[in-house]
């Protein structure tokens, strides 16, 4: 249930989200006869959506715990080097400045951001944590490097245990 999340646009989303995953592991997966390969893709599908359904609940949570100046800046003021000039030499070499900059909780913040600033702060368990960051490196399978070079068992394998770490 997603009777604690205020806004009813996402709330809508992470039910349709939900249903999704059912139906791929439900009328996909256990019904139909695929090959090892469609499977695994299927999985890595549901990897996906779970992951995004547990991210937001994870950024809802943050920005509601988000609240001090102190904190804020902390996680969302960033420093960049401008260049002021480029030094004509070398390519590689500029004069800048470092400044500082806020980015924007809603457009710039990441997952693993997240579970960062949860983990500083201490208000979720290092135990849910850790299946919490289990589920962002699953999901960042979608990316081909991450997949080529993913050396554990098969994916699907995986997904008893995501269900039940997802609870």
């Amino acid at each position: 249930r997603y009777d604690f999340i205020k806004d009813s646009k996402l709330q809508e989303t992470l039910y349709l989200f939900s249903g999704y995953v059912s139906f791929i592991y439900y009328d996909e997966l256990i019904k139909n006869n695929y090959s090892e390969e469609l499977k695994e893709i299927k999985a890595h599908t549901i990897f996906v959506y779970l992951g995004s359904i547990i991210e937001s609940i994870i950024y809802e949570f943050v920005k509601s715990k988000l609240t001090d100046e102190k904190s804020k800046r902390k996680y969302l003021e960033i420093e960049e080097f401008k260049s002021l000039q480029k030094i004509k030499e070398t390519e590689n070499l500029h004069i800048c400045r470092l400044d500082k900059k806020e980015i924007n909780l809603n457009d710039s913040i990441n997952f693993n951001a997240l579970i960062n600033w949860a983990k500083d702060k201490n208000i979720i368990s290092e135990k849910i944590l850790k299946k919490i960051d289990n589920f962002r490196k699953m999901r960042n399978l979608v990316h081909i490097n991450a997949f080529l070079n993913y050396d554990e068992e098969k994916i699907i394998w995986k997904l008893e245990e995501a269900f039940i770490d997802t609870k």
